[in-house]
């Protein structure tokens, strides 16, 4: 899992009330224990891949075994403490958001909220893959280390030449029976044997591709059971080069058939997908039954680089799919006051007014302030921010105040100010 970035400050702020103190602790220990799961992982990953760099007929050293089993069991629990504080933490921000009642007469405080957690998605869905997630960072480039170049089927035409004519449409798969894909495997194996696995791989990548995604699940137990150690692991992975529909459909069957291990593969290299696959795969796996395993790829994507979560939340605005585009964004709401701005400031319209929207409903007044600071040259992006504010002033009285004490307007640009003084 990528790292959150936050901003937090080592001592409260002003105004800030003790629940709000106590998210704030809970936030830098999830981020603690975030980084310390980070770390059992990479070690996770380079004692496996020990293992799997083993030739098949050498056996596996116990201390290396011992030490791959104390890293996972570290893995998972490290996993299970973050989901929990996660919990925590959530049930606390929704007791935050919840207004305040005036006591005595008085004002009511401001109730701004600690930096927002991951918005967990439809129902707890991080729950229900809480396995695919712990295993997720061993495999983060995994995608571009199987990928297999295109063929050469002669020269390519130049940018100025005539447009290439488009072939015919590939033909939809074909069922395999119990007999063929049998066959199959005792192929595969075989080039494993007389030491030809490049070949084997190769087939293993078109067979992904192009064997229905029943079939490629199918294939995928028997190699589990009898076939070469790591060859069910390739065979998954290499599914992701097919449409993201396959993909997603591949997932669901690996599901069915209890190949949690391949399943956890294929997932894990679906985080590598392109932006403008997004889309199309988030609906595969909404069509193929997998809505949690939707729900956790945006929580990841919300950690991406600026210029990925760009790229991506602008593909899910163009495919009309702003529900997810707002929980994506909604993910970031975390991050340093300088990613926020660059990313509200790359974003296209009407991304920029979400962003700041989440924003103004998740962040307490202080790091209000500080975003508002920054976003002060764009007349723009700071009325967008100030809007939300402005709807309801009672609820966002200590920003609102926070933000006139340093000297930043509170009243948008285009409307006119009260003759009695500031509104």
């Amino acid at each position: 899992m990528r790292t959150r970035h936050t901003e937090q400050p080592l001592v409260p702020d002003a105004g800030i009330g003790a629940s709000e103190q106590d998210a704030l602790e809970l936030r830098s220990q999830l981020d603690e224990l975030l980084r310390a799961r980070q770390y059992a992982v990479q070690r996770e990953r380079r004692l496996s891949e020990a293992v799997r760099s083993l030739p098949d007929r050498q056996r596996v050293d116990g201390e290396l075994l011992r030490q791959l089993t104390q890293a996972r069991t570290l893995r998972e629990g490290l996993g299970a403490r973050c989901l929990e504080l996660s919990d925590r933490l959530k049930t606390l921000e929704e007791q935050l958001r919840q207004p305040s009642p005036r006591v005595g007469g008085s004002e009511r405080p401001g109730t701004g909220t600690p930096d927002g957690i991951p918005d967990r998605g439809r129902d707890g869905a991080l729950h229900d893959v809480h396995r695919d997630v712990d295993h997720r960072d061993a495999h983060h480039d995994v995608h571009h280390a199987v990928r297999r170049a295109p063929a050469d089927d002669g020269p390519h035409p130049t940018p100025t030449g005539p447009a290439p004519v488009p072939g015919p449409a590939p033909a939809p798969p074909r069922h395999r029976s119990p007999g063929e894909l049998a066959a199959l495997a005792e192929r595969i194996t075989g080039l494993y044997r007389t030491a030809s696995p490049t070949e084997a791989t190769d087939i293993l990548g078109q067979a992904a591709e192009h064997l229905t995604p029943e079939d490629t699940a199918a294939l995928a137990a028997r190699l589990a059971h009898r076939g070469p150690t790591g060859a069910s692991l390739h065979l998954a992975r290499s599914a992701v080069h097919g449409s993201p529909h396959h993909a997603a459909a591949t997932l669901a069957e690996l599901r069915r058939a209890g190949l949690a291990e391949e399943a956890g593969e294929l997932f894990n290299t679906l985080r590598s997908c392109p932006a403008a696959d997004l889309p199309a795969l988030l609906d595969g796996l909404e069509r193929a039954g997998q809505h949690a395993d939707g729900a956790t790829l945006l929580w990841e994507w919300g950690s991406a680089p600026t210029a990925e979560l760009t790229a991506l939340a602008t593909a899910l605005h163009r495919a009309d799919r702003a529900t997810d585009a707002r929980t994506l964004l909604r993910q970031a709401a975390g991050r340093p006051t300088g990613d926020l701005t660059a990313l509200a400031t790359t974003l296209p319209a009407p991304l920029p007014a979400l962003l700041l929207g989440e924003l103004a409903t998740l962040r307490p007044p202080a790091e209000l302030v500080r975003l508002a600071g920054a976003l002060a040259g764009r007349t723009d992006l700071y009325e967008a921010l100030l809007t939300p504010l402005l709807a309801d002033p009672g609820q966002h009285r200590t920003t609102l105040a926070a933000l006139r004490t340093a000297g930043l307007p509170t009243t948008p640009a285009n409307r006119p100010r009260s003759r009695w003084g500031r509104r």
